[in-house]
């Protein structure tokens, strides 16, 4: 078996039992979050369905980026999420709001400010 192989295994182990815990807890959870989402009406735009929709059911990508470029990545998200914090009264989510975000402002040229609503 490889070591990477023999790694996952001893983590697979090492977290099962958490996951076992966690899902019976979350369980009731579910059940009270479907109910609530079951009487609210039908989402208006495919971003207010997208913002339903767990994080962690999203498909994940793992950059490698130069430490000056994740400092700056971490710096912006800094000096947006005060902004946000102050024109909206909550904090945005990096994973789910500024990643995003950003990827899209790169692919589509258009304003990162502007996608995130500032």
């Amino acid at each position: 078996m490889s070591d990477r192989n023999t790694r996952s295994d001893r983590l697979s182990k090492r977290f099962q039992q958490k996951d076992d815990d966690a899902d019976a807890e979350t369980e009731s959870e579910a059940s009270r979050a479907e109910e609530e989402s079951e009487s609210k009406s039908e989402p208006e735009s495919a971003s207010e369905a997208d913002e339903q929709v767990s994080v962690k059911e999203r498909p994940s990508v793992l950059m490698y980026l130069p430490d000056d470029v994740r400092t700056e990545l971490d710096i912006r998200f800094d000096e947006l999420n005060a902004r946000h914090k102050r024109e909206h009264g909550e904090p945005l989510e990096k994973n789910r709001d500024y990643y995003p975000a950003v990827v899209q402002s790169g692919l589509t040229g258009d304003d990162l400010e502007d996608i995130l609503g500032l």
